[in-house]
Order: structure tokens, then sequence, then C-alpha cells
């Protein structure tokens, strides 16, 4: 069965979310030799979580999140559609006359009322107008599963965050709300339908502070869009004849306009527009899945990043010179899965008496210096002004601790360049960073908006 790349990502997460209250011993050494030789690193996190869940049978916890929320969903539609068959019930039983605009409110006016909320809420991105007291549900629910301990509690969390948590689950919750209140229309049109079928009913309208020509007005208006429908409407004095307190006995061609008036409104005012907004969600839905992504400057991903990518060992520069140098001047590389643009500019900050720059790999085209104070920063950003849509590589020492001064060089240096790369280097006899020293340099990527798999650690001689 093909799994899409959300859920791909949704069980990663799964994954680390159970392994921050546990660890999940794995082989390591084993699932490393299996991976593909160019795998990037999120293949390699999604094989290497199936390793787990395979190995320690997490399939039926990782999937009670998403079998529960579909029994939710279930009670909550069978819920709203009583309410709304007991609001249509509600407005025509117990008399042989229908209130025309007082069944009108009660099934569309919380309607209408909602839409235009939702609609304010999408437009100033408010969640609280988007889905009502949805989002204050899931917020409150992972946090009860987490106090109940349970050994599926983890999963959960992590499913109802990523469902429920973001663009994702804005428009998630906005799908949700749509689809309640579609079953709470469909079922009061339903049952009004039936009762209209079973009995005979005579059609009034009434009001206290209002004057007659202001429902004769309104009824006119709501009458155009359901003419260019197919309905049949009352004309004016058909309205007239329908006020309260009226003498006049209502026609069978009376009734049915009235009945094709109340119909056509449900229909037009509501299920519609309803319709459309929960389709225009459902696609908003599935464009925020595609464009769904993990937090890879988390420490637990660059930890795992350490370990399932040899970033922590030599990287492969791409872009070398036509005519590369003598072997024996080359250092030695081991390829890896990141490929650098063939137009890739390089430049290096402050790199240090411990590492010779340019790298013998770099051609000399392609080398746009090192950086070491005001002047030779000024010298690089006038050449990457004179090529904006450049993308530029830039060579950093993981030895030194990322300071503020290096982050405003970084901004700088991006700021001109279509794409960006940070690249740590250290010297081959250097021992491996620390965690925190890595997490330290990702911290600074994530600030000067550098992706977090353009993140690549090399050694150089």
């Amino acid at each position: 069965m093909t799994i899409s790349t959300f859920d791909k990502r949704v069980l990663i997460e799964q994954v680390r979310y159970i392994e921050a209250t546990h660890s999940l011993v794995s082989d390591s050494g084993g699932l490393s030799a299996e991976f593909p030789a160019h795998s990037d690193f999120e293949t390699r996190l999604w094989q290497r979580a199936n390793h787990l869940v395979d190995r320690h049978e997490l399939r039926p916890i990782l999937g009670r999140a998403a079998i529960l929320s579909r029994r939710a969903n279930l009670v909550a539609l069978l819920v709203v559609a009583l309410l709304g068959a007991s609001a249509t019930l509600f407005a025509v039983t117990g008399s042989s006359t229908i209130n025309v605009y007082w069944l009108l409110l009660v099934l569309l006016g919380f309607n209408l009322l909602s839409m235009l909320l939702w609609l304010v809420g999408i437009s100033l991105n408010l969640e609280g107008l988007i889905a009502g007291i949805l989002p204050k549900f899931t917020r409150w629910l992972p946090g009860q599963l987490a106090n109940k301990g349970t050994s599926s509690a983890p999963a959960d969390r992590a499913w109802l965050t990523c469902h429920f948590g973001g663009d994702v689950g804005k428009w998630q919750l906005s799908k949700l709300t749509h689809q309640l209140w579609l079953m709470y229309l469909l079922a009061g049109l339903g049952f009004l339908v039936l009762a209209l079928m079973a009995r005979q009913y005579d059609f009034v309208w009434g009001t206290t502070l209002l004057s007659d020509a202001a429902f004769v007005k309104l009824t006119d208006v709501l009458s155009m869009p359901l003419h260019a429908l197919g309905f049949t409407t009352p004309s004016v004095e058909q309205i007239q004849e329908t006020r309260i307190g009226a003498l006049n006995t209502l026609t069978a061609d009376h009734r049915y306009r009235w009945a094709q008036f109340l119909l056509g409104s449900l229909l037009c005012f509501g299920i519609v527009p309803r319709m459309l907004l929960w389709c225009w969600s459902l696609l908003m839905g599935i464009a925020a899945r595609r464009h769904f992504t993990l937090d890879y400057y988390l420490p637990y991903y660059i930890s795992l990043r350490q370990q399932l990518m040899p970033l922590a060992g030599h990287g492969q520069i791409v872009d070398a010179d036509a005519s590369p140098p003598d072997a024996a001047d080359m250092p030695t590389i081991n390829p890896v899965p990141h490929t650098l643009p063939v137009e890739t500019q390089w430049v290096s900050v402050e790199l240090g008496d411990n590492i010779t720059w340019p790298m013998a790999a770099v051609s000399a085209e392609n080398d746009l210096g090192q950086i070491i104070d005001r002047e030779s920063l000024a010298r690089v950003l006038q050449r990457l002004r004179a090529n904006e849509h450049s993308v530029i590589a830039i060579a950093v020492s993981a030895a030194r601790p990322p300071d503020r001064g290096v982050q405003r060089t970084v901004t700088n240096l991006i700021s001109n360049s279509a794409q960006s790369w940070l690249v740590l280097l250290h010297a081959q006899d250097q021992d491996s960073l620390p965690a925190t020293r890595m997490a330290a340099w990702y911290r600074l990527a994530k600030a000067c908006n550098v992706p977090a798999d353009q993140v690549i650690s090399m050694s150089v001689a």
C-alpha cells in the first residue's frame, strides 16, 4: 500500500515522541548498511522508524489515535444530526402552521453567523474563530493523554500534534467544522421534507418591531437566487396574505410556493455555501499536508543526523575544477548524499590557522575568498550582488562557537543568494564535535533561514 509523505513524517514524529519517554534500542550499524548510497536524511529516518516499529511491534500503538479520531468524528456527526432533526421537529410540530422565518432562523441563523466568523478567522488567521472549541479540545486532549501515562500516549500526542497543529490543523479543524454543520443542515432538511410530505402545513410570518414592507422586501431579495435555481417562490400578494392575523385561506399553490421557498433557502443559503467551504478546506488541507515538514533543527534530529548521515566524517564537493590537482594533494573524500550545485560559490568566514583555504577541491572561479574583516566582507558582497541568483556555500570552522558576529555575516551573505549552504569544517585529526556545539550551529542556521538539510559537515586536511 502506498503511503503518503505526510503519513511517513507523522510516523517519524510518533517514534520521536516515544523515544522521548524511553529509548528504543536498534541495531543502527546493520540498519545503516541497508541504506541506499545516496538516500537523503528523511528517507533514512523513515527506514529507521519502520525498523524500530517492526522490531518493537508498535503498529497497534501508532494507529490508536487515528481509530479514536474516526470514532469521535462519527459520534459527533450523529450528535449534530440529532440536533438538526430536533431543531426542525421543534419548529414544525405541535401546530399545523409553520412560521417561515422562525424555522429559517433556527436552521440557518447560527450557521450563517458561524460561516461569517470562520471567514473572519481565516482572513485574520484567528484560530479561535476558525474552528470554535475544537482547537481548545485538541490542545487539552494531548495533556490528558500524557497524564494517563498509557503506553500509547506519546504516539497519540504526536498524531494529534501533526494532524491538528499548524497549517494542517487549521484546515483539518475547518473541514471538521464545515462537516458538522453540513450534517446539521442535511438532517434538518431531511426531516423537514418528511414533515412536509406527511402533513399539510400552512405558512405564516409575523413581526413586532419591523414593518410588513421589510419582510416583503426580504422575501423578494431571498427569492432572486432561488428563481435562478428553478424554485418557485410566493408573489408579493401571497407574502402579504401569509401575515399572521390574515383571514385568507391558503391554497395548495400558495403552500407549495412557500414550501419551495423554504427548501430552496436551506439549500441555497445553508447547504451549498457549507459544501463549497468544506471542499475548499479539503483542498487546502491536502496542500498543507504536502508542505508539512519536520523540524530538523531539534536536538533529536541533529543527533540522528550525525548517526545516520556521514556528516561528522568527510563531505563531497561536486563543483570541483575541471582539471583536478594531483591525487597526492587531494584530501580523502567519502561520498555522501549531499550534492551541491555545480555553480555553487564558496566563501569562508574566519577559519583560523588550523584550516587551509581554499580547499583543493574548490575551483578558483568558484572561490569568493575568506572573510576576515569588513573590507573582505564588502568585496564578497559586491561580487554576490552582481549575481543575484547565485548559490553560495559558506564555510565556517565548526570548532569555534557560533556568535552574533558570525550570524550577522552569514545573514548578509545569503541575502542576495537563491540558495545557501552552511558547511562546518573541521580538521581530520580533530575529535568529533560535541552535540551541544552542533546544536548551536543548527540554531544559528535556523536564525539565518538556512534549511537544516543544507547544513553539512566536512573534514579537511
